[in-house]
């Protein structure tokens, strides 16, 4: 009854001064560390009387539980009760801290698999699929040095050359430049994930939460590293 009175009032609202009340977010770590962060704050400065709890969690979430407006995962969203759009699409690469990869000659994906590796569950693991550009697949089976769930923690364990390891683009971008991080196989990608955003079903959604799903696909779409989701169809 609460939502729908607020709703009411925010349909009946005089603009954007209006919009107002909470909403809870529920975000991966490592993208709602960065990225997301900024356009979550740029979203409450534009919209101030919005009160935002940001949670951070890469595990799977029960929604209604949780007693969040909406989640943004990546990956396959398990809960088939929600709305699911999808973001953006993620590229992935192989890198390796320079040290590693003079280590040795990589010239073909099999080559990889002399190569030590930090892995990260749940996604690629022990076994790592790739696709060349002209759509060629294989997977292989490197020799695993340290496994983690933890993105942060894969990063260090290539930055130090622990192992190689399969990131997104829009994490390493700045360390591929620097030369702090090669992209060991060029012409070779990790399948991408898809980052979705889910909420619940029904005409009584707020507005705040409307204007802020639509300023997150504004603010995502010119991030380095994304490929902005066609369309804005629902997804299950």
């Amino acid at each position: 009854l609460i939502d729908s009175w607020n709703a009411m009032t925010e349909r009946h609202g005089q603009g954007q001064t209006d919009i107002s009340g909470r909403l809870k977010i529920v975000a991966p770590v490592a993208l709602g560390q960065l990225h997301l962060a900024d356009t979550m704050l740029q979203f409450q400065s534009t919209y101030p009387k919005v009160s935002i709890d940001w949670q951070l969690e890469d595990e799977p979430i029960r929604f209604a539980e949780t007693g969040c407006d909406c989640w943004i995962k990546v990956g396959t969203v398990p809960d088939d009760s929600l709305i699911v759009r999808p973001l953006a699409h993620v590229e992935r690469l192989v890198v390796a801290a320079a040290s590693l990869a003079s280590q040795h000659i990589v010239k073909t994906p099999s080559d990889l698999e002399r190569v030590p590796f930090a892995a990260l569950d749940p996604f690629d693991g022990a076994r790592i699929m790739l696709q060349s550009k002209t759509s060629k697949v294989q997977h292989i089976g490197p020799e695993v040095a340290v496994s983690t769930n933890n993105i942060f923690a894969l990063y260090r364990a290539a930055l130090m050359g622990t192992g190689a390891a399969v990131l997104p683009l829009w994490f390493v971008g700045d360390d591929l430049k620097a030369g702090r991080l090669v992209d060991i196989l060029p012409g070779w990608r990790a399948p991408t994930l898809t980052i979705n955003i889910a909420y619940l079903p029904g005409r009584h959604q707020p507005i705040r939460l409307k204007k802020f799903v639509d300023h997150l696909y504004e603010g995502i779409a010119g991030l380095p590293g994304f490929v902005a989701a066609k369309g804005n169809s629902h997804e299950r």
